[in-house]
């Protein structure tokens, strides 16, 4: 398989691109405080509770607040500048986990609280994210977009390795809250840095255009869009069957290291930290391999049949050197198959579209996940911890296997050196009535 372009000199362009850097760097930040953080309360939850049903809660909380508002949030980044939501995002976020370490320092472990700012962060999520993956496009050239993508994604797989250990050390050191405080303060500083961002917006006489409309008529505009879109509408529909064996893996993962493992809380936080390194290696091999142009194999054969097939083997010789190797394994997967999809529809998706293409995709393929996190949690008490794993592994191969037949899925990709609106009309992707894709 050729290899597309040289990483060298690609990185060296992007890191001159004092904008594409402040996205980068904020990034960088922003994620190694969640991956402290998320680490810490995890263990704050189990160690408060010992309750699968709570951990579970913990995790769907944000999915749901996800959920609720990811179709409105996605809408909103068609309509408005993309910097000042993101900003605004950051900042709620920011004063949510900066909420949750004042309430365990002042009044002690309150499940309620830490639900409720687990939904905003998920909420604001669906603001911020799919307003950075629509302005990676307008920093960088079309022919960098890849790497631009695998840089960003393998950076905060790196800082959320080095998080989650970070966050097993301070557990069984100082205490989990200071974990929460430094998401807060790290989130503050991505505001920071977007604040000076400079990046090209849609025409103003576009986002007009779009706020003088009925908002639902947005919407519809874009459910329409995406169902027309056959490969990415399937993609859509094989994430849901994706993302709920994969959740369901990590969400209880910190019971499969106690139970079946009998490993401590370092050995989970090495679990966590291996997955995400797996998953920046995985992210940065799109740009290297062009694997934009096979989106669709690239998505569902790694993610799904291999991913399957590893958590398989996880649960059926669960050491610690084979859930090591497993586990870093499927992130190495993830990343890869995730990062190729995001590429493929940063150059496909028109630019006027993306925010509510997103933000559907998100509520599409997130909408499953409580069931995982709160079901999961029942089903391991009815029949166990391996006995629950190893039908999710079945299930998540199962589904690999079955998306493997859908042509349009199979079929979706970028054209070789096709770019823009070409590569939209090359791979069959319908446009949208405002424009076509900005940067």
């Amino acid at each position: 398989m050729a290899v597309v372009g040289s990483a060298r000199s690609t990185y060296a362009r992007l890191f001159r691109n004092a904008n594409y850097v402040r996205v980068f760097s904020a990034g960088v930040g922003s994620y190694a405080g969640s991956a402290i953080s998320g680490v810490c309360l995890i263990w704050i939850v189990f160690a408060a509770t010992g309750s699968a049903l709570d951990v579970g809660l913990l995790g769907s909380a944000s999915v749901v607040g996800s959920i609720l508002f990811s179709v409105f949030g996605g809408a909103l980044v068609d309509r408005y500048d993309r910097r000042r939501l993101m900003i605004l995002a950051d900042l709620v976020r920011a004063g949510a986990m900066a909420s949750v370490f004042l309430v365990l320092q002042v009044r002690g472990f309150d499940l309620a609280v830490v639900l409720a700012a687990y939904f905003l962060i998920g909420a604001f999520s669906t603001i911020f994210n799919p307003a950075e993956q629509a302005i990676v496009p307008a920093l960088v050239g079309s022919e960098e977009v890849a790497d631009a993508n695998g840089l960003v994604r393998s950076s905060r797989s790196g800082v959320q390795f080095a998080g989650a250990a970070i966050g097993g050390v301070l557990i069984v050191t100082t205490g989990a809250t200071a974990g929460v405080a430094v998401n807060a303060l790290t989130f503050f500083l991505s505001a920071a840095l977007l604040t000076g961002m400079r990046v090209a917006s849609p025409s103003q006489a576009g986002r007009d255009a779009l706020s003088r409309r009925p908002y639902f008529a947005d919407l519809r505009e874009g459910f329409r869009w995406l169902y027309g879109a056959q490969g990415f509408f399937q993609l859509t529909l094989s994430a849901m069957f994706f993302n709920f064996c994969a959740s369901f893996v990590f969400t209880f993962l910190v019971f499969f290291t106690t139970e079946l493992l009998h490993g401590s809380a370092l050995v989970f936080a090495l679990l966590l930290a291996l997955e995400v390194m797996g998953s920046g290696i995985g992210s940065l091999l799109v740009g290297r391999v062009g694997s934009a142009r096979y989106a669709g194999k690239a998505w569902t054969i790694p993610f799904g049949v291999a991913c399957g097939l590893l958590a398989l083997v996880l649960v059926l010789v669960p050491t610690v050197p084979v859930a090591f190797t497993a586990i870093f394994a499927i992130g190495l997967l993830s990343g890869f198959a995730g990062t190729s999809w995001l590429t493929a529809a940063q150059l496909l998706v028109p630019s006027d579209m993306q925010g509510r293409y997103y933000g559907i995709d998100n509520l599409g393929s997130a909408a499953i996940l409580p069931v995982a996190q709160v079901g999961g949690a029942f089903l391991i008490g009815a029949t166990g911890l391996r006995s629950t794993y190893l039908e999710v592994a079945i299930l998540w191969i199962v589904a690999g296997v079955a998306f493997l037949f859908p042509r349009a899925l199979m079929r979706l990709g970028v054209p070789f050196g096709a770019t823009s609106r070409s590569a939209a009309a090359a791979a069959g992707t319908p446009g949208s009535p405002g424009g076509s894709r900005g940067g």
